[in-house]
């Protein structure tokens, strides 16, 4: 063991000494020594560098623009950073992107960083037309169908103006992908059979061109429930007297200017709730019904 010991250090001397040699012969024995120097500053500046970066902490984080529909504690979350996270370990465009991932209605953004420790959010959100629940949660959605936010409650969504709607039964959903409906995907038993007829993802298709076409017919303002879980059987709750139902979606344009002349005619003011049914719209019904219990279809 000692002769090996010997043998390592004698290795290491020679390695060194061929090291200095070269600078020598390099740079001459002034230009060497002043490389040597150079180097052993840089190495302590280094090291001095990343003792800041790891040990200069965040002391706070305080935010900014609208903190309603979203609270500090939950935009500080997004930014997925904490007090006593080091301040220069994530750049302010990575804090803005956490933010925009886990919070995709977030519409402007800016994080700004202090010598002092402070990380400073400014945001701003883009409106919630949209939410349906599944499994007890509830999900901002937009018209395409893509998953803006999540809560433990509708009324986050629904006191800002927000729009109830029930969907075919989906998988699980994920903040900032789109819905994607349960039987569109395959899955098989365990000999390879089907367990239910796959569905084609155009099948759901009728979900977003409703929500399309409410949003530019200018019925959305009013309407306080989407009952879209049966593609033949698509109904909207207005202004919580109205419950309207349009079959399918086939001349969903025809539809709705039928629906704007019946609630223009006036002839069904004097009642308190009225179905009105638009399936054949040559054929529109309009009339009053008192059992119609509109807090069933609003979650």
């Amino acid at each position: 063991m000692p002769n090996n010991e010997n043998d390592a250090v004698k290795a290491t001397r020679e390695k060194l000494e061929g090291i200095r040699n070269s600078l020598y012969a390099k740079y001459g024995e002034k230009g060497a020594r002043r490389v040597v120097v150079l180097s052993a500053v840089g190495i302590v500046a280094l090291v001095a560098l990343l003792i800041v970066i790891f040990l200069y902490p965040v002391r706070e984080i305080s935010v900014s623009g609208e903190v309603t529909m979203f609270n500090e504690g939950e935009i500080i979350e997004a930014a997925e950073i904490k007090e006593g996270d080091s301040i220069f370990l994530r750049s302010a465009r990575d804090i803005k992107r956490s933010i925009r991932e886990n919070l995709p209605l977030a519409d402007s953004i800016k994080v700004t960083k202090t010598l002092s420790g402070t990380v400073k959010i400014n945001i701003t959100f883009n409106e919630v037309k949209y939410y349906t629940k599944i499994d007890g949660k509830y999900y901002a959605i937009d018209k395409d169908l893509r998953v803006l936010a999540s809560s433990e409650s509708g009324t986050k969504y629904s006191a800002y103006g927000a729009v109830s709607v029930r969907i075919p039964e989906v998988r699980p959903l994920e903040i900032g992908e789109r819905i994607v409906f349960y039987d569109t995907v395959e899955e098989t038993d365990t000999e390879g059979e089907l367990l239910y007829e796959v569905v084609d993802e155009k099948y759901y298709a009728y979900v977003s061109d409703f929500l399309e076409t409410l949003e530019e017919s200018g019925f959305l303002e009013q309407a306080n429930a989407l009952l879209l879980d049966e593609k033949y059987d698509v109904t909207l709750i207005y202004a919580n007297k109205y419950k309207v139902r349009f079959g399918s979606i086939a001349n969903l344009d025809a539809k709705l200017r039928v629906l704007f002349g019946i609630l223009e005619e006036g002839s069904t003011q004097y009642a308190d709730k009225v179905e009105i049914d638009l399936s054949n719209p040559s054929a529109a019904i309009a009339r009053p019904d008192p059992t119609i219990d509109f807090d069933e279809f609003i979650d």
